[in-house]
């Protein structure tokens, strides 16, 4: 809200960059009617596959244990009820690629290393690095909260005197369902061997400004 001596603007900008970093979203599932047995199968699954990312250039900085579950597997019988049948167990993992010449590679090692237990949820490109974007996004929004700033003054026969107070905000989104900066990528074919095309991907920002007003000289 401003006062009759200041002004506040919201501005947004945004700058288009290439993505470098493809984000693999994998995980281990055995069932098995031995907790200690889903548990331990999981857990093999899932070192197999962080053995093969590794071996396909991935370093291990780039590769996180993101969750890990156990839970019973229960089945319905007439007149008996819920039945144990025996354990699911899952490991999910991160492993980000930095060559994304050779992500269809990498997913072919993981399926490979991991066998029937490997579930793949998904797949992301991002900027590894996005700082320098954001300020260039950033300058771009103070620039067009100034524009407006100035316009808007000019109408209220006032001038912009110093800037008081600049908040910067959270980025805006890109569109329904489409985080910034990772953006779901597509595959040519269905073959996980098929080339990654990176495109282009937006990283934006918002600033709110307020400036006092002066009067006009």
């Amino acid at each position: 809200m401003s006062s009759p001596d200041s002004i506040t603007v919201v501005g947004t900008g945004s700058v288009t960059v290439v993505p470098d970093i493809a984000v693999l979203r994998v995980g281990a599932e055995v069932r098995s009617a031995r907790l200690g047995e889903a548990y331990d199968g999981a857990s093999r699954a899932s070192e197999a596959i962080v053995a093969a990312a590794l071996r396909s250039g991935v370093t291990r900085s780039d590769i996180v244990s993101a969750s890990l579950s156990v839970a019973p597997e229960l089945t319905w019988e007439e007149g008996r009820g819920q039945r144990l049948v025996g354990y699911v167990a899952s490991r999910g993992l991160t492993i980000g690629a930095r060559d994304l010449a050779r992500t269809g590679e990498l997913l072919d090692a993981v399926v490979a290393a991991g066998g029937g237990a490997v579930r793949i949820h998904g797949i992301s490109l991002g900027v590894s690095d996005q700082s320098a974007a954001e300020a260039s996004a950033q300058e771009a929004a103070f620039r067009e909260a100034q524009g407006a700033a100035r316009r808007l003054a000019a109408l209220a026969a006032r001038e912009l005197g110093a800037v008081v107070r600049i908040d910067a905000g959270e980025a805006p989104p890109a569109g329904p369902g489409q985080p910034v900066p990772l953006r779901r990528a597509s595959f040519a074919a269905a073959e996980a061997s098929a080339p990654l095309e990176a495109g282009e991907t937006e990283v934006q920002a918002s600033v709110t400004v307020t400036w006092a007003l002066a009067d006009r000289a």
